[in-house]
């Protein structure tokens, strides 16, 4: 679906019943203002805003470096006038974040990026912002506002990425642990049911075990810990992106580590290849490039290009062939991230449109 920006004089209007409706003391907190223009001033070139829900890990940290990174290079080559990142500073909080976009529009952005910290909560303050002429992209997560446009990455090649490569590493054969997520999210349901729609396949593959390892390192180090006394052989773990931590594991209980799936971060990934485990481990996890993607996405929707209402963009999966390569340009605390260039996001749009195969970047080097 289209739509076309109503006139600036509509957009003052509404700015302004805004400021009225929110009073004078919104303000912005953890913001990255990037200078330039007055904030919706802009002149011929948009104003870009985004809001993250949670900064509290190495995912949310690159995905925010990214964003930045491109933003200041579009800045540069006279794609935006502005841009500014608002970070919600507790623990995921919804009420935080509907605050601190509220705060936001009182700057009048022309285009709102979210990573929302709840898939229900911020629609009013989403139609809120859609009514005053704002295009607003929500990445990495499903959102209950239909007038937002949506990016994110498939929960089901997550969960299939995790498992498919680790069972054909063991043989489609052996003992596994199963490490789930966060139990009761709509997300974890859909990864763990893909899961077990692949081990059916599969009858040799036997599952001694699950844990719920939160798609966190330290805790799924304690959770399988807590199983391995009682498990005499393990084949493969897997998990959502948390096998640095169960690697440490095994090795506290002197086991041989198994095939995992790790991380997509610098220290797993460097662990992994200095460790020289060639046994079906994997890395996998959802792409941090996507707020580059959602750029570019709302820049394309500015412009009034015909942008499909939802997208789905690959996952980062990393496999033996080409862990030296990942693991050579990654901080140990930087997930791996696709580097979506326009052109790029333009190539998978298309793909998305005629349901071709997903575009795929090339891996990062160090030059870039």
């Amino acid at each position: 679906m289209r739509t076309t920006p109503p006139p600036r004089r509509r957009r003052a209007v509404l700015a302004a019943a805004l400021a009225v409706a929110l009073g004078a003391t919104a303000t912005g907190c953890g913001s990255g203002d990037s200078g330039g223009a007055a904030a919706g001033s802009g002149g011929d070139k948009p104003f870009i805003a985004l809001s993250n829900g949670f900064i509290g890990n190495g995912w949310r940290q690159t995905m925010i470096a990214k964003f930045e990174a491109a933003a200041t290079q579009a800045q540069k080559d006279g794609l935006i006038s502005k841009f500014k990142v608002v970070n919600a500073p507790g623990e995921n909080s919804a009420t935080e974040q509907v605050a601190q976009i509220k705060s936001l529009l009182l700057q009048k952005p022309d285009a709102l990026l979210i990573d929302p910290a709840s898939p229900t909560a911020l629609k009013p303050v989403i139609e809120q912002a859609c009514n005053a002429g704002i295009k607003v992209v929500v990445f990495d997560s499903a959102i209950d506002a239909p007038c937002a446009h949506v990016l994110l990455n498939s929960f089901k090649d997550w969960a299939t990425a995790a498992a498919q490569p680790l069972i054909d590493g063991i043989g489609g054969k052996g003992t596994v642990i199963i490490s789930r997520g966060v139990v009761g999210s709509q997300p974890e349901a859909e990864m763990y049911q893909t899961t077990q729609d692949i081990l059916a396949k599969y009858p040799d593959v036997k599952v001694a075990a699950t844990v719920n390892g939160l798609c966190d390192g330290a805790k799924a180090q304690k959770a399988v810990l807590g199983v391995l006394s009682s498990v005499p052989q393990v084949d493969g773990v897997i998990g959502c992106g948390d096998g640095y931590g169960v690697a440490q594991a095994f090795t506290t209980a002197n086991k041989p580590i198994p095939a995992l799936t790790f991380e997509t971060n610098g220290r797993a990934l460097n662990y992994w290849k200095d460790s020289k485990l060639d046994n079906g481990s994997v890395a996998v996890m959802s792409d941090p490039g996507q707020s580059v993607a959602a750029l570019w996405e709302a820049l394309d929707l500015l412009a009034g290009k015909d942008v499909p209402k939802e997208l789905t963009f690959p996952i980062v999966l990393v496999e033996q062939k080409d862990l030296a390569a990942w693991a050579g340009v990654l901080k140990p605390d930087e997930y791996a991230a696709w580097p979506w260039t326009q052109e790029l996001f333009r190539q998978q749009v298309e793909a998305v449109k005629s349901g071709g195969a997903p575009v795929r970047p090339p891996i990062p080097t160090a030059a870039n």
